[in-house]
């Protein structure tokens, strides 16, 4: 189980990325990504990396939706 803090961060990296830059990266790509730039915000243990790789896998359909759906919104208020 991940602490609510670093979940928390979690998303909140997800939501500040750009949506073409989630819906460009292959699922591997896009999990060693984040995981990258989780691990500059925190000091993980090697147990809470791999939770956050398992965490993320099972979580990347819904992470690729939100993405598009945003991607979709910036676009349909662009016109």
């Amino acid at each position: 189980m991940l602490p609510p803090p670093l979940l928390h961060d979690l998303w909140k990296l997800i939501e500040e990325i750009p949506s073409h830059s989630l819906i460009r990266l292959d699922d591997t790509r896009l999990v060693s990504w984040l995981l990258e730039h989780i691990e500059n915000r925190f000091r993980l243990k090697a147990e809470d990396r791999k939770n956050i790789e398992k965490y993320l896998d099972s979580h990347m359909l819904l992470i690729r939706e939100m993405a598009e759906s945003r991607q979709y919104h910036y676009c349909s208020s662009a016109v």
